[in-house]
């Protein structure tokens, strides 16, 4: 029988692009902002299109845009990072944020609902991720939260799961419909 290392390998190496990439910048980064978009995608896919009609654009931008946060450490600055294993703005203070402007910015409410939307899945995924994790209640703590990669890619599964039966109802949906026109 196998160790048990190989029967169920660490969350780092059960993601080959990751592996491949490593930490560096490119092509790490470039694969991490797929990653995120393709999360997003799926879930949102997966919620509907009352969801995807109102959300996505928005969602979807915030879900790769919030990463140039990462800039300035790249650029040897750590001013929003020190304790923290990502930036400050990836925790839920960012996202209360874009909630209370969508609460005063009424005719921008779907604009900024999508754009916390895209933060949350965003952050989600980075939980998920074997070497940091997310400081959700920053400020209040820095303590990282995570969870293991496997359970990210059965949650996305399942999500798939689902936007792939919601795209065949509405097949048989319009077939149906088209055949009785």
């Amino acid at each position: 029988r196998p160790p048990r290392s190989t029967l169920f390998p660490t969350r780092r190496s059960s993601d080959l692009a990751y592996r491949l990439a490593g930490d560096s910048f490119f092509p790490g980064g470039p694969l991490d902002e797929i990653a995120h978009l393709l999360t997003t995608l799926i879930v949102l896919w997966a919620l509907g299109p009352w969801i995807w009609d109102r959300f996505a654009l928005p969602a979807l931008v915030a879900s790769v845009v919030i990463d140039l946060d990462h800039v300035p450490r790249e650029l040897g600055h750590d001013f929003l990072t020190r304790g923290t294993p990502r930036p400050y703005t990836h925790s839920l203070l960012s996202v209360a944020v874009v909630l209370v402007a969508a609460a005063l910015w009424r005719s921008r409410r779907d604009v900024m609902l999508g754009i916390a939307v895209g933060l949350a899945i965003h952050f989600w995924r980075d939980m998920s991720e074997a070497d940091a994790g997310v400081a959700l209640l920053w400020p209040f703590t820095d303590h990282s939260f995570t969870f293991s990669h496997a359970a990210y890619f059965v949650v996305m599964g399942l999500f798939a799961v689902a936007a792939a039966l919601r795209c065949r109802r509405q097949t048989v949906v319009s077939d149906r419909s088209g055949a009785l026109g």
